[in-house]
C-alpha cells in the first residue's frame, strides 16, 4: 500500500488525538468552497443551521408534529432533524474521501491518520453518501438504537445526492479497509459524532433514540429538505480555520447569506376558514347555492382535516376547486397550494386566476405565486411581477440559475461561494417549494417517479393542498403514476382535489382507494363504491376519521340541461393516412359544413388530434368563409412566442362571458393545446374523435343557455362497413395519443347519436355515455358491438403492457408500499432527464422540442429575427435577449422525434462559462433552417411558416442530409 505523508513517518501511537484529527478533515476544496478549503465540521454545522431555517420556513405543521412525536417530545423533532442533516457527510470522515484531494489533506496525515492516495471514491465507484449511511448505521447499532429506527434513518443519509440504494449496496465489494479505514479512523468518526451532537443540542442521542417511525412520505420529504440544506450550505464561503467553527457561528452565517434565498412563507397556521358570509362577499350571494358549488362545499366541510375530493364536470370548476382547497388548507394548517393543469393548456390564464384568488385572501399572497413552465417567460403577468425591469418589458424574463442538466455548482450541491438569489427557488424542481405554485400537473405526478430530484418534489408537496386537473391523465400509463402519487400523498394525509370531465365507476373507485390505501397503510385496500344516484356533475370524497376510512358521493341536479345536436362527418381512410388529394377533399367538405352552421357573429372551436390536421384545414376554411370572418390557427408546432401571443388573443376573444353579436364569425383551429383549462365559449364545437371523457371535456366550451347553432360535429375517422367489418380507422396520431379502444367506443356512440337525431342531453347523458364506453357492449348499436369488443380485447393487452412499462419507473415496486423505510427506493436508475419527464409521465413517447435558428452568410439569427454572433454565441447577451431567442422553441412533427433526439446545441452554446439565461441554451437542440426557412431531418423535409407553424412536407428525396446542431 502506498501511503502519502510529507514527513515520511506517521506520529507515534501515543500522540494520536482523535478530536484534534477531526479538525483536519475537509469537506470542500477551494473550487467548491468559495475559494478556500471548507472543513468537514464547518460544512456539517452549516448544513444543520440551514436545515433549521428550512424547518421553520418550509416544513408544514403536520410534519413538525409528526416528527416531534417521532423524536419523543415537543420541540425535539427539530433537534433530531438538524442532527441528521449535520451528519449527512459522515462518510467524508474516511480515507476514501480524504485521499481524493491529497494536495489539501496533508494535515490529515500530520494528525496521525493515513490513507492510500491510489484508492478513493472517484476511482472505486464507492461514494461517501453510501459510506456515511453504513458507518452511521453501525454507530447507531453500537449505541443500542432499535433496528427499526436505524433502518429508516440511514436512507436519508444515503439519499442526500438523490440515490437511495438497498442495504446490500451500502458496503464496498472490495478494499473495505482502505476505503473506510481502521481503528484510528473509527476513533475520529466517534469524536466527530460526539462533536456534532454537542453542537446541535442532541448530545443525548444514544440514550434517547426515536420512539416511533415516521411515515415514508415524511421520510422522503425530510430527505428532500436535507438535500436542499446541503445545496444551500454549499453556497457559503468555506471555513478552513477550526477556531471559527461552531454552531453559533454557522447560524450567523446562514442568517446573513442563505435565509434571504428561502421562499417566503405561505399561509401558515393562521389561515381562516372561509364561512358563508366570506364567500358571499367574495363571489356574490348566489354562488354557493349553485348545485355543484353546494355539493363541493358540503363534502369539503364534512372532512375534519381534508382528504381526497374528486370533482367531475366538463365545465370550468377551477374557482370552486380553489375554495375547497382553501377550506382544507385551513383545517390541515397547510402552508400553500399546488395547482396542476394539463401541460399544453392555458397556464397563463390559470396563473392569472390563481393570483386573483390569492389576492382576495391577502394582497401579499398574490406576489408569492410562482409559475413553473418551461416558457413561463412568455407570461406577461409572471414577467411583470418577478422582473419588472426586464429589457423586454412585460413579456420576457431571465430564468433562474441551476436548472437540472446545468453545471451550476450550487444546484449540484458543490457551491461556488456565490450569494443565492431568491430566484434560485424558481427552478422547475425547487420551485415546488414556493408556497403557491401553478404548473403542469405532471410536476406533481413526477413525485411518484424515480428521479434524482424526487425527494425535493415531495418536500414541496407535503405542506400543500393539491388541485390537479387530471383530464389528460386517464390512460393506462399515466394512471399508474397518478395512483402512485395518491398513495404517497394519502400516507401523509395531504389534501388533494382532483378535477376531471367524467370518470367511470371503476376509475373513480381506483382514485379513492389509492388515497385511502396510502392513508391506512394498506396497499391492497379496496373500499365499497360510495352510493350516489347517477348524475352529473358528481362529487366524491374520501378521508380517514378515528382510524377508519370514510367515503361519500353526491350527484348534482343540474336542472333541465341542454340538448347538444351531434353530427358525424366521417372521412376516407386515404384522408386519414395523409393522402394530399383526399385530405383536401375532406377538409373542403368540413369547411363548407362549418360555414353553413355558423350564423353572423358566432364562434367555433375546431379541435384536431394533431397539428398536421389543423394545418391542412386552414386554407379550406379560409376559402369557405367570408372576408370579414376570422380564422386563427393555434397548435403545438407553432414557435413558442407566436403560440403564446395567439393563445392570449383567443382567450380574450372567446372569454366565457363575452356575448356573441353580429358581424364576422370567429373560428379557432387547434390541436390538444386547448384540451383543458382553456376557458372559452363557442357556438359550435368541431372535434376529431377522442375518448368520451375527452369529448366531454371539449364540450365544456359550448355556450351555455339556448341550444348552440349545431352543437357537436365529430370527424377524424373512417367508419368502415357493416357489423364487424372494415374499420373504423383513425389517424395514427389519434391512436398514439388515446389508444384504439377508447376511439372505437366513442365513434360508436357518436354515430348512434347522429343517426337517431336525438343527440346528447347534457349533463343527463354523461353517466350513460361513460358507462357505455367502459362497460359491456350492450350499450352499443348491433353494428358496432363486435368492433367494440375486438378493440377492447386489444386495448386490454395494450393496457397491461403500458402499466408494466410505467411500473418500471414508479417510485415503489408493487407490494412494497407497506415498507417502513426508503431503502431500495432507487432500485433502478431512471434514464430520463428532468426535461423528459412530461413524456415519461404522459406516456406519449418523447415529443422533441427544438430551438430554431436561421443560418445565413453572416452567421445566425433567431427564428423571430434576433441577430446572434457569427458562430451563434450568446456570450454577453442580456438574459432578456436570450429569452427572445428561446421564443423560437418549436416542437417537431412526430415522424421526426427519433432523429430530433440526436440534434445537438450549436457548439457556441455549450461554453462552460455561460451564466444566467445563456446557460439554458446548453441543453437546447438546435434546428437550423436556411434563409427560406427550410431544413431536412431524418429523411423528412421541414419548413417553417409564420402562420402555419412547422410543416412536414414529406420524404426527402435526397435522404442522407439532415439538420445538425451547427
Amino acid at each position: 500500500m502506498v501511503r502519502t505523508h510529507g514527513a515520511g513517518e506517521l506520529p507515534e501511537a501515543g500522540a494520536f488525538r482523535p478530536r484534534a484529527a477531526v479538525d483536519t478533515l475537509i469537506a470542500k476544496t477551494p473550487s467548491h468552497g468559495g475559494g478556500s478549503v471548507c472543513l468537514l465540521t464547518a460544512h456539517s454545522l452549516d448544513t444543520a443551521a440551514v436545515a433549521e431555517e428550512l424547518w421553520h420556513l418550509l416544513a408544514p405543521e403536520a410534519l413538525k408534529r409528526e416528527f416531534d412525536a417521532v423524536a419523543g417530545a415537543p420541540g425535539r423533532g427539530i433537534r433530531l432533524f438538524r442532527w441528521i442533516c449535520a451528519l449527512h457527510d459522515f462518510g467524508k470522515a474516511t480515507p476514501m474521501f480524504q485521499a481524493r484531494f491529497p494536495s489539501y489533506t496533508r494535515q490529515v496525515l500530520d494528525a496521525g491518520l493515513e490513507y492510500d492516495a491510489g484508492v478513493h471514491e472517484r476511482n472505486t465507484g464507492y461514494r461517501h453518501e453510501r459510506a456515511g449511511a453504513h458507518l452511521l448505521r453501525e454507530a447507531l447499532k453500537q449505541a443500542g438504537w432499535p433496528r427499526v429506527h436505524r433502518e429508516w434513518l440511514w436512507p436519508l443519509i444515503a439519499g442526500h445526492h438523490g440515490d437511495i440504494p438497498g442495504a446490500n449496496g451500502l458496503l464496498p465489494s472490495r478494499l473495505r479497509h482502505r476505503l473506510l479505514g481502521g481503528a484510528r479512523w473509527q476513533q475520529v468518526r466517534a469524536a466527530l459524532l460526539s462533536r456534532i451532537s454537542e453542537e446541535t443540542g442532541f448530545s443525548d442521542w444514544a440514550r434517547r433514540p426515536p420512539v416511533q417511525v415516521p411515515g415514508r412520505t415524511t421520510q422522503l420529504a425530510l430527505c428532500g429538505l436535507l438535500r436542499l440544506a446541503d445545496w444551500l450550505s454549499s453556497g457559503l464561503e468555506g471555513v478552513d480555520d477550526p477556531s471559527r467553527v461552531s454552531y453559533a457561528l454557522s447560524r450567523e452565517r446562514v442568517r446573513e447569506v442563505c435565509a434571504p434565498a428561502v421562499p417566503a412563507k405561505g399561509w401558515g397556521p393562521a389561515l381562516p376558514e372561509p364561512d358563508d358570509s366570506v364567500l358571499d362577499a367574495r363571489y356574490g350571494p348566489g354562488w354557493r347555492h349553485e348545485g355543484l358549488t353546494r355539493a363541493v362545499l358540503g363534502l369539503t366541510r364534512a372532512m375534519p382535516s381534508g382528504g381526497l375530493l374528486v370533482v367531475e364536470t366538463y365545465g370550468d370548476v377551477l374557482d370552486t376547486g380553489l375554495v375547497a382547497a382553501e377550506i382544507m388548507a385551513s383545517r390541515r394548517k397547510a402552508a400553500g397550494i399546488f395547482v396542476g393543469v394539463p401541460e399544453w393548456s392555458a397556464h397563463h390564464d390559470v396563473f392569472r386566476r390563481v393570483r386573483a384568488w390569492l389576492g382576495l385572501l391577502d394582497a401579499s399572497y398574490a406576489e408569492k405565486a410562482v409559475l413553473l413552465h418551461e416558457l413561463r417567460a412568455l407570461d406577461p403577468e409572471w414577467s411583470a411581477t418577478k422582473y419588472p425591469d426586464s429589457a423586454l418589458g412585460r413579456y420576457l424574463v431571465s430564468e433562474c440559475p441551476g436548472e437540472p442538466g446545468s453545471q451550476d455548482g450550487a444546484f449540484a450541491g458543490e457551491g461556488r461561494g456565490t450569494l443565492l438569489p431568491v430566484d434560485w427557488f424558481h427552478g422547475h424542481v425547487r420551485g415546488l417549494l414556493a408556497p403557491f405554485v401553478v404548473a403542469p400537473a405532471y410536476q406533481a405526478l413526477a413525485a411518484a417517479v424515480r428521479t434524482q430530484y424526487v425527494m425535493v418534489r415531495m418536500a414541496g408537496l407535503v405542506g400543500k393542498v393539491l388541485v390537479l386537473d387530471i383530464a389528460d391523465f386517464l390512460d393506462a400509463r399515466t394512471r399508474v403514476y397518478l395512483l402512485e402519487a395518491l398513495r404517497w400523498l394519502g400516507e401523509a394525509r395531504v389534501p388533494v382535489v382532483l378535477l376531471a370531465p367524467a370518470l367511470s365507476d371503476a376509475g373513480r373507485g381506483r382514485l379513492l382507494d389509492a388515497w385511502l390505501g396510502g392513508a391506512l397503510g394498506d396497499e391492497a385496500y379496496r373500499g365499497a363504491a360510495p352510493a350516489a344516484a347517477p348524475a352529473h356533475p358528481r362529487v366524491a370524497a374520501a378521508w380517514v376519521a378515528d382510524g377508519l376510512p370514510r367515503t361519500t358521493a353526491r350527484g348534482v341536479d343540474a336542472g333541465a340541461g341542454r340538448p347538444v345536436h351531434v353530427q358525424a362527418v366521417a372521412e376516407s381512410a386515404a384522408s386519414l393516412a395523409g393522402d394530399a388529394r383526399a385530405r383536401r377533399q375532406a377538409d373542403g367538405l368540413l369547411a363548407s359544413r362549418v360555414a353553413a352552421c355558423l350564423g353572423p357573429g358566432q364562434r367555433a372551436l375546431i379541435v384536431r388530434n394533431s397539428a398536421e390536421r389543423a394545418q391542412t384545414l386552414l386554407p379550406a376554411l379560409r376559402e369557405a368563409l367570408r372576408e370579414d370572418d376570422t380564422v386563427v390557427l393555434l397548435h403545438t408546432q407553432l414557435a413558442a412566442g407566436p403560440q403564446a401571443v395567439r393563445a392570449r388573443e383567443v382567450l380574450a376573444r372567446l372569454a366565457p362571458r363575452a356575448a356573441a353579436g353580429g358581424g364576422g364569425r370567429y373560428v379557432v383551429i387547434a390541436d390538444h393545446l386547448v384540451e383543458r383549462a382553456f376557458p372559452a365559449q363557442v357556438d359550435l364545437l368541431v372535434s376529431d374523435v377522442a375518448p368520451v371523457e375527452s369529448l366531454l371535456a371539449r364540450l365544456g366550451s359550448l355556450r351555455a343557455g339556448p341550444a348552440p347553432a349545431a352543437g357537436l360535429l365529430v370527424t377524424g375517422y373512417a367508419a368502415g362497413g357493416g357489423e364487424g367489418r372494415d374499420g373504423p380507422t383513425f389517424p395514427e396520431e389519434s391512436v398514439r395519443r388515446y389508444g384504439r379502444a377508447g376511439l372505437v367506443a366513442a365513434t360508436a356512440l357518436v354515430e348512434e347519436a347522429a343517426a337517431t337525431g336525438r343527440g346528447w342531453q347534457l349533463p343527463d347523458d354523461v353517466d350513460a355515455l361513460v358507462a357505455a364506453a367502459h362497460g359491456g357492449t350492450h350499450g352499443f348499436a348491433a353494428a358496432w358491438r363486435v368492433r367494440v369488443a375486438q378493440a377492447r380485447e386489444e386495448g386490454r393487452r395494450q393496457t397491461a403492457s403500458a402499466e408494466a412499462q410505467a411500473a418500471q419507473h414508479a417510485l415503489t415496486r408493487r407490494g412494497e408500499h407497506g415498507s417502513a423505510h426508503l431503502a431500495g427506493l432507487s432500485y433502478l436508475s431512471t434514464p430520463h432527464q428532468e426535461w423528459h419527464l412530461p413524456a415519461l409521465v404522459r406516456g406519449e413517447g418523447c415529443p422533441v422540442e427544438t430551438l430554431a435558428v436561421i443560418r445565413d452568410d453572416h452567421g445566425y439569427t433567431s427564428l423571430l429575427g434576433h441577430r446572434l454572433a457569427p458562430d451563434g454565441s450568446v456570450k454577453g447577451i442580456p438574459d432578456a435577449a436570450v429569452e427572445a431567442i428561446r421564443c423560437g422553441a418549436v416542437r417537431l412533427p412526430p415522424d421526426c422525434w427519433p432523429s430530433g433526439e440526436l440534434l445537438d446545441p450549436l457548439p457556441a452554446w455549450e461554453a462552460p462559462s455561460y451564466a444566467g439565461g445563456a446557460r439554458r441554451l446548453r441543453r437546447s437542440r438546435a434546428l437550423v433552417f436556411d434563409t427560406d426557412l427550410r431544413t431536412r431531418l431524418g429523411g423528412r423535409r421541414l419548413r417553417y411558416d409564420h402562420e402555419l407553424g412547422l410543416l412536414d412536407e414529406g420524404p426527402d428525396e435526397e435522404f442522407g442530409t439532415t439538420a445538425t446542431g451547427g
